[in-house]
């Protein structure tokens, strides 16, 4: 009688005996770990990597900007410095053209001011203006203005100062009424001196009614 072979019940196998075992194959993992931790590594180092390209670029990009500031702040210094200076060129340019233009020439002006000055009389300012006179019912009309500031010991030195500036040809030119003006200060105890100022008007005449019937 043949013996018979032991047979183990498939949903219980004796995993000692390994014939009786199914073939199951060991995968290993470990290099998949690692791959991704070495992919992890390399996708921050790029990271970081983009970073500090964009950092040096962008301090660059400031530097470069800083630059071109500076040298726009020195360019718009020295081109305002010249706008000011022609601003001022212009200004004096504007006054002596507006000097030029009056009815009185200007070495003219102050010659005869020399002339007629009593000899104890002291200018410390002489000022020329212009401006636009208006009257209700009249047209504008334009003034010219003198005005002459000093000192004098006397006031007859002052009355007969204004007398011979009231008589001068040159202060009534034709076509102008000439008025003239004065206006004092009182005595310096000290300096005995008395401060005065003059001022001369020079308007132009007022059309007269035959001019204006010919206009019409």
């Amino acid at each position: 009688m043949s013996r018979k072979k032991e047979l183990q019940p498939n949903w219980r196998p004796n995993f000692r005996i390994q014939s009786t075992l199914p073939d199951i194959k060991v995968v290993r993992t470990d290099f998949i770990i690692n791959s991704v931790a070495l992919a992890l590594v390399c996708m921050a180092f790029f990271f970081l990597l983009e970073r500090e390209y964009r950092a040096f670029s962008m301090r660059g990009t400031i530097e470069h900007m800083e630059q071109r500031i500076r040298l726009a702040e020195t360019a718009d210094k020295h081109s305002l410095q010249l706008s000011q200076r022609f601003r001022k060129a212009t200004q004096h340019v504007i006054e002596l053209q507006r000097f030029y233009n009056s009815p009185l020439p200007a070495h003219d002006f102050l010659a005869e001011l020399a002339l007629l000055k009593p000899k104890d009389l002291i200018f410390s300012n002489v000022k020329l203006s212009e401006a636009i006179y208006k009257e209700k019912k009249n047209p504008a009309r334009m003034q010219y203005k003198i005005q002459i500031s000093g000192d004098v010991p006397e006031l007859t030195l002052l009355n007969e100062f204004k007398g011979v500036l009231q008589q001068s040809s040159l202060l009534n030119p034709q076509g102008f009424v000439s008025v003239v003006d004065e206006r004092m200060q009182s005595r310096d105890v000290k300096t005995r001196i008395i401060p005065f100022e003059i001022s001369i008007a020079l308007t132009t005449e007022k059309p007269s009614k035959a001019a204006k019937g010919g206009k019409e």
